[in-house]
């Protein structure tokens, strides 16, 4: 098969109708997250002059917000792009904790398998001045848990597993997702015949072994195997070590202006982005939004490249808000039609030549 044939199929794979049914097929879906829960707390304050202390703004409180972060702001998405989820994590016995459990409570999420633990809920606090992020100040505790906790995690994850339709392990180094709850976690989800989509950080990336799919950035996976991206070939041979090692069926790599690159059944995969690089800067959790919609595609029965592609839309929905992103259906749908352009512009080439 030549390089246009395989340009043609995916053109084909990328239509319009074929990216709307998935999108609706993602109601009812469900999804077993298990990772990382935080809060994402935005402090505005309006600045009246400056401090006589030190060179710096002095302000008047002007309001708070708290968003769920992390996991939880993963578990926020699945349900706005009207799928369901249950959420295997743990937080302190602190009011961020309970305002986390109280916001997944919202959202129709049980908490039984949100564990308490002695350590604080991860709290990461944007303060904002005149409307501008000044300082961002964070609150946790990085170490891995131990295998007490990991066990009762594991526990709940087991019972869990026979109504989900795909597992989403979200790692935010925050030490929820150590070696030994990975291991468990792939062996008994592969044994209930469910797809697992991994989203690592460094740390542990090389520990996903039997992940069906994995998606992380190209300077996470570029620190993971030593290899540097000066041009396509750095990425192929990225993707062939990591599909060694690791043996998924699909590498998503998120590439900031340069796109989503994505590796499957030996092919590679660049899809454009959808948004200006300037565009980029203001939004928190885009990487959640995205990971949300890529998930529940590869429930509704997606590749790995239509599920990128719908991603991506998501990814463009950033430029346009403030704070933690949420994006729901009718957000995708919308960008489906005005991608059309920016799809046909998708080309495919084998990773090995």
């Amino acid at each position: 098969m030549t390089q246009l044939d395989y340009q043609v199929n995916w053109l084909i794979l990328l239509q319009k109708e074929k990216l709307q049914e998935l999108v609706k097929s993602f109601r009812g879906k469900s999804v077993l997250v298990v990772g990382d829960l935080m809060v994402d707390r935005y402090v505005s304050i309006s600045a009246r002059k400056l401090s006589r202390e030190a060179p710096i703004p002095v302000g008047d409180f002007q309001e708070e917000k708290l968003n769920l972060g992390g996991a939880g702001n993963l578990a926020n998405n699945i349900v706005a792009l009207g799928g369901k989820t249950d959420v295997v994590g743990f937080v302190g016995k602190d009011t961020q904790g309970e305002w986390i459990s109280n916001a997944l409570s919202s959202l129709h999420v049980d908490t039984d398998s949100v564990k308490t633990n002695s350590r604080p809920t991860t709290l990461k606090t944007r303060y904002f001045v005149n409307g501008s992020q000044y300082l961002r100040v964070d609150r946790e505790v990085r170490s891995d848990i131990g295998q007490e906790l990991s066990d009762t995690l594991l526990k709940s994850a087991n019972a869990l597993l026979s109504r989900c339709d795909i597992v989403a392990i979200a790692d935010y180094d925050k030490g929820t997702i150590t070696s030994y709850l990975v291991d468990n976690l792939v062996s008994a989800a592969k044994a209930a015949g469910k797809k697992i989509i991994a989203q690592p950080k460094v740390k542990h990336y090389l520990d996903l072994r039997g992940v069906d799919y994995i998606k992380s950035n190209e300077r996470e996976a570029s620190i993971v195997t030593g290899i540097a991206i000066l041009n396509e070939s750095g990425l192929r041979n990225i993707a062939t070590n990591l599909e060694t090692r690791l043996e998924y069926k699909g590498l998503i790599l998120t590439r900031g202006e340069r796109g989503i690159t994505v590796f499957e059944e030996n092919n590679m995969v660049t899809i454009p982005p959808l948004s200006s690089p300037g565009e980029f800067a203001r939004s928190v959790g885009i990487r959640d939004a995205m990971t949300s919609v890529m998930t529940l595609a590869l429930a509704s029965g997606s590749n790995a490249f239509e599920a990128a592609a719908l991603s991506n839309m998501a990814a463009a929905k950033r430029g346009e808000r403030v704070g933690t992103v949420v994006v729901n259906a009718s957000d995708i749908m919308e960008m489906i039609g005005a991608a059309e352009k920016a799809l046909a512009a998708v080309g495919q080439v084998p990773v090995r030549r």
